[in-house]
């Protein structure tokens, strides 16, 4: 992979980063992302910043698996029926942006965008890593041993080829096993599952929100103990995504049951938020905040009403210590 240094350079193309410290610093001096609304309205505009933070490194391989997984995703949207499907991987590409820009190590930068973006297509369309191969190569993607390490990410990540395919693993355990034994698809897995942590609230019932909570939290500790111990050096980025994911379990507590107690401001669920990867965040694409505010509608009572809680003498800090560790 490309040995660019992380530190973002600005361009002269069509989406000028005028000197920001960070992709993400750009991101919020654009003011165009500041609610989910606001991501949804602008998603061609924040396609165009993702891939010129692409050209800008020569990523070619994940800016070819980016196109495709737009063009397979066209005209669909998530299951609010608004969303479109592919900001799903384009949230995550920037998180994983701001992650490493802010100093967390990852191996294999491009390689681990790569798998984000494509995460989902052996699953959902069928896609097999050979298919995969042909079309990288076709688009122009020369490195051999990068397509050999994404072919083998691919594999690990896909639980199957084909919606009505067959389950390629026995249970849920088998399959985290095989991904938090590939060095790039066992960081794309954590994404993936904090992102889908975050956009349950106000999508699926709260029984399903129970089980997945339930799912991602008894097997994480293993995962990143087995995953740290394998790949040292990226220990740092899943540790950081363990915090951010029993955040995210914390926050949906708040819709799963209304106890009438006001969640925390917008403020205080930034500064709980990893010293690394995650803070500073546009408004629109932060991981506990665009939850807090699809539960703050839902429960417009508690939540938005004037005064709640005025006669508790405390602050409402947003603590990890209200969440007990459920994954060991």
């Amino acid at each position: 992979m490309k040995s660019t240094s992380d530190s973002f350079k600005s361009n002269t193309g069509a989406h000028s980063f005028k000197g920001a410290a960070s992709f993400t610093d750009h991101l919020n001096n654009t003011a165009l992302y500041e609610a989910e609304d606001n991501v949804v309205e602008n998603f061609d505009s924040l396609v165009g910043e993702m891939r010129d933070w692409l050209k800008d490194r020569d990523y070619k391989q994940a800016e070819v698996l980016m196109d495709l997984m737009l063009e397979c995703n066209k005209e669909k949207t998530r299951q609010d029926g608004i969303t479109p499907s592919a900001l799903h991987e384009i949230t995550q590409a920037v998180w994983f942006i701001n992650c490493i820009e802010s100093g967390l190590h990852v191996d294999d930068k491009e390689g681990i965008i790569s798998v984000i973006f494509a995460h989902d297509l052996g699953e959902d369309f069928g896609f097999s890593p050979q298919y995969m191969e042909n079309h990288l190569l076709k688009n122009g993607v020369k490195s051999r041993k990068d397509i050999d390490t994404f072919k083998t990410s691919f594999d690990a990540i896909s639980k199957r080829y084909g919606k009505n395919g067959p389950d390629r693993y026995k249970n849920e355990y088998k399959y985290s096993c095989a991904v938090r034994g590939d060095r790039n698809a066992s960081v794309a897995k954590m994404f993936d599952r904090a992102h889908n942590v975050m956009t349950l609230v106000g999508v699926k019932d709260k029984l399903k929100i129970a089980d997945y909570t339930a799912k991602t939290l008894q097997l994480q500790h293993d995962n990143v103990e087995a995953a740290s111990s394998k790949f040292p050096a990226q220990e740092s980025i899943y540790k950081t995504l363990q915090q951010l994911i029993r955040q995210e379990v914390q926050t949906c507590y708040y819709y799963i049951v209304d106890t009438g107690k006001k969640i925390t401001d917008n403020d205080d669920l930034d500064i709980a938020m990893p010293q690394k990867g995650f803070k500073d965040l546009p408004l629109g694409l932060h991981p506990l905040i665009v939850a807090a505010e699809r539960i703050r509608h839902t429960y417009p009572d508690t939540h938005l009403a004037e005064n709640n809680d005025a006669d508790i003498d405390q602050k409402n800090n947003y603590s990890n210590d209200d969440n007990p560790n459920f994954s060991q």
